[in-house]
Formats: structure tokens, sequence, C-alpha cells
């Protein structure tokens, strides 16, 4: 029995091994180091990896195990088995016993009994797990645990083989290339998509290079007696930003029922922080990228004018004076991003009475592992260290690119950071970014002009106004 299970062992590490030095995807060659190891061991298997900011595992790769269980939520790598933190393997031989099982209910109702938790080391250091759920109590022998350390390993040469060098490439100087980026993440995970819309979100999150997750949590909402009567799981979960996303293409009059159950889930789960997109803040974001219903229409004239010239020179001129007086004493270096601010940073430069450098930013799209992401593609020409830095936007709204761009300088230790903006669209906020100074809270409508494009018309309105929109198509099948 113990040499047809070394057999056994020795057949699925060769396996694994021709897997990783072969030309397919990083998510088939883990898939099958998975499978491989679920197999001989007659055990449920899941390939947990890091968050980029190692605090909390991710669900990967599974086999054996029910969709309830890897949607019980996200695990503190501080509180989960604690391998990561060993870089040790651990051995849990009786889960309903053991204080190191995060979600001990969910354990139970699994039928899980044992487990083992092996590490995968990457220079040194832990960025994942392979982990064993055992059905019966099971004394796992020093064999089982050098098999899963094999596997575990490969794990971490296909990470390194796969996609490391290729996010070397890619990543700006000084820059960690061990699962900081969220692309390793994307690569290794098997999704699955219940609509074509999702899928287009996530294209979105890849472009501004935000860690996402599919589905990683079911929050219970209504029981009968101790039997889960309803439930609810949210799209998406931005670890990030801590909050949890569920999008909708459905007609408005059609989404009572989703309004209905975030209503609920907030009150069950105050702590919970979810928002609900819905179809016409999809079709805005799909614009930016040149598809979608918005992306195939063309603005035919002004429907209204939102803010006059005069009114944007008032306000301007009061946020010039402003900033000269926080600012009274120092010289503010002021960042401008991409092409839109030109025309609300020239203006307001010539109000402020203090001096004031100027720098900027460009950023562009960048492929990697089939996917477009957001790079820095053109950095600041003078030095952040010790300066106090201002960065300069025409219109903030999702937040996420602003994001990118805040952590980017965080890294230069600048001696402050802050953000003037003409335009806040608070409405369609995604990331939280603290706005110092606003020059106008925009109602969630497109706007153009006063360096605002089109589809690079209109930027040198002298007014921003509401363009007319011809909608080509409309699609309204729902997730």
């Amino acid at each position: 029995m113990v040499l047809n299970k070394e057999k056994a062992y020795y057949k699925t590490v060769r396996r694994a091994i021709s897997t990783v030095n072969s030309a397919t995807t990083l998510n088939e060659k883990l898939d099958i180091i998975v499978r491989g190891t679920a197999i001989p061991m007659k055990a449920g298997v899941s390939l947990v990896l890091l968050d980029s900011n190692r605090t909390m595992l991710i669900h990967s790769l599974s086999w054996g195990l029910p969709q309830f269980y890897l949607h019980k939520g996200l695990m503190d790598a501080g509180k989960s088995f604690l391998e990561i933190l060993t870089g040790q393997p651990v051995v849990i031989e009786d889960a309903s016993k053991d204080s190191r099982i995060q979600y001990p209910e969910m354990a139970a109702k699994a039928g899980i009994l044992s487990m083992l938790g092996i590490p995968v080391m990457l220079d040194g250091l832990a960025v994942g797990s392979i982990r064993i759920y055992a059905k019966e109590l099971r004394e796992f022998t020093s064999q089982d645990i050098t098999f899963v350390n094999s596997m575990a390993n490969l794990v971490a040469i296909a990470l390194s083989n796969s996609l490391l060098r290729q996010e070397k490439e890619a990543a700006e100087p000084g820059t960690s290339l061990i699962l900081v980026n969220p692309a390793v993440l994307r690569q290794a995970r098997s999704v699955t998509f219940a609509h074509p819309s999702e899928e287009e979100f996530a294209r979105i999150l890849d472009f501004y290079n935000i860690e996402w997750v599919y589905e990683p949590r079911s929050f219970p909402l209504r029981w009968d007696g101790n039997n889960v009567t309803e439930m609810f799981t949210p799209d998406f979960y931005l670890p990030s930003l801590d909050l949890y996303i569920e999008i909708t293409t459905l007609k408005q009059k059609l989404v009572t029922e989703k309004n209905r159950k975030l209503r609920c889930l907030r009150e069950l789960y105050p702590e919970i922080k979810i928002m609900l997109l819905h179809k016409n803040d999809y079709d805005r974001l799909l614009a930016k990228y040149g598809c979608g219903p918005l992306a195939q229409t063309r603005a035919h004239g002004i429907s209204r004018v939102l803010y006059s010239t005069i009114e944007i020179d008032d306000r301007v001129r009061a946020l010039a004076e402003q900033i000269s007086r926080d600012y009274a004493g120092r010289r503010p270096l002021m960042v401008g991003v991409q092409r839109g601010f030109l025309c609300f940073m020239a203006d307001l430069i010539r109000q402020i009475t203090i001096p004031v450098d100027i720098d900027f930013i460009t950023i562009s799209y960048y492929s990697a592992n089939d996917h477009s992401m957001v790079k820095i593609t053109k950095d600041m020409d003078l030095s952040v260290t010790n300066r106090h830095v201002m960065i300069v936007e025409d219109i903030v709204d999702t937040g996420m690119t602003l994001s990118r761009i805040l952590n980017h300088l965080r890294s230069k230790k600048p001696a402050s950071l802050s953000i003037c903006t003409l335009l806040d669209r608070r409405a369609r906020r995604i990331a939280d970014v603290p706005l110092e100074y606003i020059g106008f809270e925009v109602p969630d409508e497109f706007v153009v002009g006063y360096g605002l494009d089109y589809r690079e018309e209109y930027r040198n309105l002298p007014f921003i106004g509401i363009p007319n929109l011809e909608k080509a198509h409309k699609n309204e099948d729902s997730p």
C-alpha cells in the first residue's frame, strides 16, 4: 500500500514537472498541479495566493471542494492556518477543535475534518499555499507532506517562469515583483463569468491595475430555522478598496429586487461596503475603452450648458486664492495628468500668487498576458522627494486612475500630497480618493468642454456642457 502511494506520488510529480516546462498557460499548469495533488491524496485541494497587500488569501484554483465553501469569503493570512506566516507546513488533525480554522461552520458543513497547508515559497517568501481538505480524520505522513511540498515548489516555478519574467518587462524601476501586480492573481486563477458584462468590467479593472476577486463570498439574507433560504453573492470584491460591487445591466424598473437585497445586506452586515453599478454607469465606463453603446454614438451639439465661462472663471479664481493661502511660505509642485487638465491648470496657475513649479504625467495602455493595463508612460522630470505635491485633474469620477497615480507618487516620498480637481463626479466613485480642492460637484452626466473631450472633440469649448448623444443600440441582457 505504501509502495503504491509512493509510486502514485512519483508519477504525479513527474507529470507536473513536464507540464511546468511546457508551453501551456499559467492557469493550465496550475490546474494540472492542483488536480494532480487531489487525486492521489484522495482529498479536496485548493491553491490560495496572497493578494497584492499580502494580507488576504484568495482561492485561485480548487478540486473536489463544494462551491459554497469556496464562496465563504476571503481568508486572513494572519488567522488562517498560519503556514504563510511561518513558511512551514501546518497540519490540522481535527478541524472541529482547532482555532486556526477561520470559518469552522463552513468547514463542518463541507464535512472537512483534517487539513494540511504547505506554503508556496518564492525567493524565500511565502506567496500562497496548497491546502489539502480531508473528509476523514487523517494523520498526514512525512511522505504526504514531502509530496505536497514538491507540488508547492512546482507552483512556485510555474509562477516564476510563466509570469514574473513578463511582469519584470512591464514593471516600473524599483517595483517589487513578488505578487504585487494583480496580473499575477488574474493569470493564476480560473474564472468563469456568468455574463459578458462581468468579463468586460473585469477588463476595466485590469486596465486600472486594480486587483479583483470574482464572487468570493455569499451572504445569507434569510433563514428558516437553521436553514438558509436566501443568499446574495456580489459579483466582485476589490481587496485594495475593501469594496464589493454588484453589476446590473437591467432596465431601471427591474433593479428593485437587487436594491432590496443590497438594503438587506447592509442591515445584516453593516461593516460591509458594497455598491450597485447601474447600466448607465457601466455603459460610460465601457465607452472609455471604445466599446459598448456610448462608444458607438456621436455627439451632435450641446444639449445644455452646465457651467458658463464666467462661472468657471469665478470658481478657478476662488480655488487659486485658497491654494495661495494654504501654501503660503511653500513652493508647491503642481502635477497635471493626461491632457484634459490643460485649460484648468493654465488658468489656475495664472491666478495663484505664490511661486509654483509644474510637471506632467501621462498614462497609456500596455499589453501584459493578453490583457490591457494602465501604465505611466511619461513620469515627472522634477524630483518629488520632500516636495509639496498637488495633482491637478480636470475631472474625478471612478477614482481608479487617480488611485494608481497616488500610489506611484507616494512611493517617491513627497512631503505632502493633495488633489485639486475642477469637477468631482462623486456618483461614479469606486476608489475612495481624498480631494482637497474641488471646483464643482458635477451631476452624473457626460460632460465636455474646457479641456474635456468626447472622442477628441470639444476640448476647446470655453464652457462645460452636456452633449447630445444618440445611442446606436442598447443591450438590455441581464447578468
